[in-house]
């Protein structure tokens, strides 16, 4: 019986077929943006991504990237959400299988993985905050519609908000003055401090910037305004051991995605070996970098399991830690943040 393309985990690349992974544990996708696919249906991706062994996902809101108040994309989600639950229930009833663990889990792990894939439906959340491209046009009423969305009950925290010192020359961005950028970065980072919530930082500057300046100005932003105590995340982790150490020396997580699994990012797989079990993240930055084997596809969350299987193989050749063990821990670390159900 040919499987129903909208709940298929095969994804074709260059006329080869590519089956997801079985899942190691729980996984968390921990920075999704739903609104930014190209040819995928939000509500779709949430069911696939359930079926694949995700079972927590953060999402973003932008309300100057996103065109749309917080009002209006707690809505769109709740309807994603309903949207994808009637999905799968119609892709069970067809015979659907949902992947499973394919080793026997013990102890916690076992009693962490929930067989049913509708369980990700009630641990579905958003961060509200300004990409640093927005930073010219953060005005107070901007400042006041970011703080307004973190009183809804689907926001766990803000984000993503940080510095982009990159010039963007597929869409012809040019990077804003780097002061006014702290200075955003800096309002924005005092919501979370002050609201006790977790934050998301995209940090980025040119591959030929040997002082990483986006990292040591996120650094001295950090140290002046503080980390907020329910925790801050480096999204979308590409830099050295040396730079993850001195933000998990500030209590950082640090996330993976896909382009950690590139084969030319040795340092940043470094990185995740030597980063501290407790600080570790999971993500996919969809609709980008969808990880080997199918690199240069549309990234969705249901891809992350292959992330998750790299990233956990690699570190157990270094530390001779398990590899369910590590998948667990990150699954940990990923509900202490953002784990709150609905």
């Amino acid at each position: 019986m040919q499987t129903d393309p909208r709940f298929s985990l095969v994804f074709a690349k260059k006329k080869k077929e590519f089956a997801v992974p079985a899942p190691l544990a729980p996984i968390a996708d921990t920075h999704a943006h739903l609104m930014s696919f190209w040819d995928k249906d939000p509500a779709e991706v949430i069911a696939r991504a359930a079926l694949a062994g995700v079972r927590q996902m953060t999402t973003i809101w932008d309300p100057l990237a996103d065109h749309r108040d917080a009002a209006t994309y707690h809505e769109q989600l709740v309807g994603w959400i309903g949207q994808a639950k009637d999905l799968l229930d119609q892709a069970l009833a067809a015979g659907a299988v949902p992947l499973e663990p394919a080793g026997e889990l013990a102890g916690p792990c076992a009693d962490a993985w929930d067989s049913n894939p509708r369980a990700l439906l009630s641990r579905i959340s958003f961060l509200a905050g300004v990409h640093p491209y927005g930073a010219p046009e953060y005005t107070d009423d901007v400042h006041a519609q970011v703080l307004e969305a973190l009183d809804s009950p689907l926001c766990s925290g803000v984000g993503e908000i940080g510095l982009d010192y990159h010039f963007d020359a597929e869409d012809n961005i040019e990077a804003a003055p780097h002061q006014m950028q702290m200075d955003v970065m800096a309002r924005q980072l005092s919501l979370a401090v002050e609201r006790n919530l977790p934050v998301e930082l995209h940090l980025r500057h040119e591959a030929d910037d040997v002082e990483r300046s986006s990292h040591l100005d996120a650094y001295s932003v950090l140290k002046r305004v503080g980390v907020p105590a329910a925790g801050c995340v480096l999204h979308c982790f590409g830099e050295d051991r040396a730079t993850m150490e001195r933000f998990c020396d500030l209590g950082c997580h640090i996330a993976f995605g896909g382009a950690a699994t590139f084969k030319r990012n040795d340092e940043v797989r470094e990185a995740f070996a030597a980063c501290p079990l407790d600080l570790l993240l999971f993500e996919t930055d969809c609709p980008y970098m969808a990880p080997e084997p199918i690199r240069g596809l549309e990234c969705e969350p249901a891809m992350i399991p292959w992330t998750v299987e790299a990233l956990t193989g690699y570190r157990s050749s270094v530390t001779g830690e398990d590899p369910a063990q590590i998948a667990y821990a990150v699954w940990r670390n990923s509900l202490k943040l953002f784990g709150r159900q609905n």
